[in-house]
């Protein structure tokens, strides 16, 4: 039998060494559509959390499985909610042919995604409700201050199915932002290409041409300026859950570290850390 030499157990040594990298990578790695979309938007997908941090601490058990089932089944119905909000805002006007003005040269076709103020304005107020629900269902997740935390008993007093939960609500708010700001966009960039159509209109027959004009114009905007208010205010409160969501990561990650595993309830139901000898 050959007896290996120091240089061919080195190699050895190296090609395991690699296989276990191989091995251990993937679990860890943020790649593909789903990793380029959490930099994007500054949050962490749901499966990366559960898999960089919560995997840290133990293993998925079937529980687990069947909540993330449950979440993204949530996102879904949210977003298919939206949609099928902004389809009834198109009823009666999907046969309606373009509309088109008087121009200069001819009928000048508004754009297509203009059917009319009335189908414009329902699905104005559509987003706008649907920010008021996001507002509503996900506030609280602010209004924990997460990243406020600056001590151990502060952290130890915050219970973990209240952590968990959040972190869930966190993924299910970023699934219906990115849906809401989608919309919101759609019908700002609508606005503008209305705007530039009437640039061509000519209301020569008109002997206040020019106010129509501008009152059309002026129509546009005051009724896109709700919205665009709303739309600033969701974008803030999307900043504000990122952070949030990030530092209930950490959190979850300092439990174990610090945290004792016996705990009483106070009156107001928060968990308070009891010491071996008290």
């Amino acid at each position: 039998m050959t007896i290996p030499n120091r240089k061919t157990l080195k190699a050895a040594q190296l090609v395991a060494g690699t296989a276990l990298l191989v091995l251990i990578a993937p679990s860890f790695a943020v790649s593909g559509p789903s990793g380029m979309r959490s930099l994007e938007t500054g949050y962490y997908e749901p499966q990366q959390v559960a898999r960089r941090y919560r995997g840290a601490h133990r293993r998925f058990s079937d529980e687990n499985a069947k909540e993330q089932t449950l979440q993204d089944a949530t996102s879904a119905s949210s977003s298919g909610a939206l949609a099928a909000a902004l389809a009834s805002c198109e009823k009666g006007s999907n046969g309606t042919p373009s509309l088109t003005l008087p121009g200069a040269k001819g009928a000048i076709r508004l754009d297509s995604c203009y059917r009319g103020r009335d189908q414009f304005v329902c699905s104005l107020n559509t987003l706008l409700d649907e920010a008021k629900k996001i507002n509503s269902e996900f506030g609280h997740i602010i209004e924990a201050r997460y990243p406020g935390v600056a001590s151990v008993d502060a952290i130890c007093r915050i219970r973990p199915d209240s952590l968990s939960a959040d972190l869930t609500k966190a993924g299910t708010f970023a699934a219906r932002f990115k849906d809401l700001r989608a919309e919101y966009d759609r019908r700002i960039a609508c606005a503008m290409k209305v705007e530039q159509n009437l640039k061509q209109v000519n209301l020569g027959d008109m002997p206040h041409s020019a106010e129509i004009l501008k009152s059309m114009n002026d129509t546009l905007e005051a009724d896109l300026k709700d919205v665009a208010a709303t739309r600033q205010q969701i974008f803030d409160l999307n900043e504000k859950m990122q952070a949030s969501q990030k530092a209930i990561v950490t959190i979850e990650m300092l439990r174990p570290t610090m945290c004792l595993s016996a705990s009483a309830t106070t009156a107001e139901g928060v968990e308070k850390p009891v010491s071996g000898g008290q």
